[in-house]
């Protein structure tokens, strides 16, 4: 290796790959009583506690419900498995819930736990955007309501859960036992947003989950209210006040 990119790029590949050093092993010498085998070791193993321990802050809860050992095996397989694809740290453990559901199959509830506790940090972080607010939509005729579009705001995010990982987060949040896990008869519905510089979360009903899901879709207004039915008209004008107040809404 005769270049400086050349010595970076075989550096990285080395620093990334789970393999023998290679051709940077040529490039390193040995220095204060340790091989250049030695001295490219503590790189390599230095980058991946570095990404375990982003892990662990990014699923605080997650890490102290199934403790050090299962935590650690877990973001291993993360690791090896979804190579780090951003400049920035912050967003490495996006796809550890879905790893946890294939990884920890027998556990389904602790990738419930992780997708909660990754969405409630996703709420916190969303970008700033004025959310919709009730007078936007004082000087609007009423026959132009059935064909407005809202979009969400970018801190929402909605979970359909299959087990109390939500009960599970709010124990560990306090620093309380945990409750067994316990599967739920069919599927819950589950609201995170951010409300001020805050993320809230709540169950929502079926019917204004399925409302939220069309709005996320791109529906109309009168599309949402077609799909929710004439007896579900009363329930939606509320929905829709609460959306407002919580600001859950921008318009497209």
């Amino acid at each position: 290796m005769n270049t400086l990119d050349e010595v970076q790029s075989a550096f990285q590949r080395y620093i990334l790959a789970d393999d023998s050093p290679g051709a940077i092993h040529t490039a390193v010498r040995e220095q204060y009583g340790l091989s250049a085998t030695a001295r490219l070791a503590i790189y390599h193993r230095a980058y991946r506690s570095r990404l375990r321990q982003a892990l662990c802050e990014a699923y605080d809860k997650t890490w102290t419900y199934v403790g050090d050992d299962m935590f650690a095996e877990l973001a291993n397989g993360y690791i090896a498995e979804h190579p780090s694809r951003h400049a920035n740290l912050r967003w490495f453990g996006g796809g550890l819930s879905a790893h946890a559901a294939v990884a920890l199959s027998d556990y389904p509830f602790i990738a419930e736990l992780a997708e909660l506790e990754w969405s409630l940090s996703l709420a916190f972080d969303a970008p700033d955007e004025a959310p919709l607010a009730a007078a936007d939509l004082a000087d609007i005729p009423p026959e132009a309501w059935s064909g407005l579009r809202f979009g969400l705001h970018p801190s929402v995010h909605l979970l359909d859960m299959h087990w109390n990982a939500v009960a599970l987060w709010q124990a560990l949040a306090v620093g309380a036992e945990p409750p067994e896990p316990e599967q739920s008869n069919g599927a819950t519905h589950w609201l995170v947003w951010r409300q001020g510089e805050q993320p809230h979360f709540r169950s929502l009903p079926v019917v204004e989950a399925n409302a939220l899901y069309r709005i996320a879709e791109g529906a109309t207004f009168g599309e949402v209210c077609a799909a929710a039915g004439e007896e579900a008209m009363l329930a939606l004008a509320g929905y829709l006040q609460h959306w407002l107040a919580q600001g859950l809404l921008l318009k497209r």
